[in-house]
């Protein structure tokens, strides 16, 4: 695995958002991954790669992924 997807996970429009590391090169693979564990109210989506590195450091494996370590606000524009 050359690396992997970063995705965020938003419950409601204006709430917080998660983000996860997910060891899956495929965006849309990483994507339905996290929906699966989520659920249909959730808003999922693919914000970008992962490197390699990055996935070492979280020790994950393919197929494996893991909560970013906060929970963000949104900030109002």
């Amino acid at each position: 695995m050359q690396y992997g997807r970063i995705v965020r996970i938003t419950y409601t429009l204006e709430g917080p958002y998660a983000t996860y590391i997910v060891a899956e090169e495929n965006a849309a693979k990483a994507t339905a991954m996290m929906k699966g564990q989520v659920g249909a109210d959730a808003s999922v989506e693919c914000i970008g790669r992962a490197s390699k590195e990055l996935l070492r450091a979280f020790g994950l494996s393919a197929g494996e992924f893991k909560k970013g370590t906060r929970t963000y606000e949104k900030t109002p524009a």
